[in-house]
């Protein structure tokens, strides 16, 4: 039967609002300016990453694809587990990263493709691999179509990472944002990421998936709040003139750390969505 609502055309009705918004910018060039302050930011092990990598379950012989991949926050851990991982990211700055991050850990059993998503062809690009994962990275414009291609990709087993409820905005960067820009952070997008509308499309699809809501804690250094300053200006495009409002929320909420510098902690929900491909998986 039909549902009464379609969820994989409302995302793309949020998608195509949130474009439209954003202007002519490509997203590419957009993860291409802040590589290097996302880099910065996901560097170095977490209990976040490790709870994500103990999750896969991972064995020796496997192989890893990460649709995403960003600048290898998953994949490098990966790498050091399984035989082969494959990193597609449509983002060569990005990319040019998780390079340098597989090098610095001595990997070489990797191999790293610049296409976004929707351009990737199945044994074209890629073969299938064992474990497929996704990590908050599922900005494509037909989710339905890039979730059916992850799974067409599996052989074991799928795992997506993503939001639950708020992710972006906690109480106080509300009400920073609502101070700079006069008016309330858009929604859209922290919907269009939901666990929520993810889960209903892959039930429309016949894919009846685990869910997990987890507590999940966000962790960003920097050595200085001149250093905060500068990344939060360029991650979220904050006019200069309103430098004095960031720097005094940024001093407010910033953490002294225990090994020098400082830290900034978000702590929100977020869902882990797994499917198998088999009931032997």
């Amino acid at each position: 039967m039909t549902g009464i609502i379609n969820w994989n055309e409302l995302r793309k009705a949020i998608v195509s609002e949130g474009r439209r918004r954003r202007g002519h910018e490509r997203p590419e060039e957009m993860w291409d300016k802040r590589a290097e302050e996302f880099n910065k930011s996901t560097r170095g092990g977490s209990e976040r990453t490790e709870k994500q990598v103990a999750s896969l379950k991972l064995d020796p012989d496997y192989t890893v694809l990460d649709v995403g991949a960003g600048t290898g926050r998953l994949s490098v851990p990966i790498a050091k587990i399984v035989k082969q991982v494959t990193a597609v990211d449509q983002s060569g700055g990005m990319l040019s990263y998780l390079e340098e991050n597989m090098a610095e850990g001595g990997l070489s059993n990797y191999k790293a493709i610049q296409k976004r998503w929707e351009d990737v062809e199945l044994g074209v690009d890629i073969e299938p691999h064992d474990v497929v994962i996704a990590s908050h990275s599922l900005g494509m414009f037909d989710l339905q179509e890039a979730l059916a291609k992850m799974d067409a990709a599996a052989k074991r087993r799928v795992y997506i990472f993503t939001a639950a409820g708020k992710w972006f905005f906690d109480d106080q960067e509300e009400e920073l944002w609502e101070r700079i820009y006069d008016r309330p952070p858009r929604r859209g997008g922290g919907f269009r990421s939901d666990y929520m509308l993810l889960y209903n499309i892959l039930h429309d699809m016949g894919i009846y998936a685990n869910v997990e809501i987890r507590d999940s804690e966000h962790v960003q250094r920097y050595g200085s709040i001149d250093e905060a300053v500068e990344r939060w200006k360029e991650r979220r495009e904050i006019p200069p003139e309103n430098e004095p409002l960031l720097r005094e929320y940024l001093a407010k909420n910033l953490e002294d750390e225990n090994g020098g510098g400082l830290v900034f902690r978000r702590r929100t929900k977020s869902a882990m969505i797994w499917w198998p491909k088999s009931e032997s998986s």
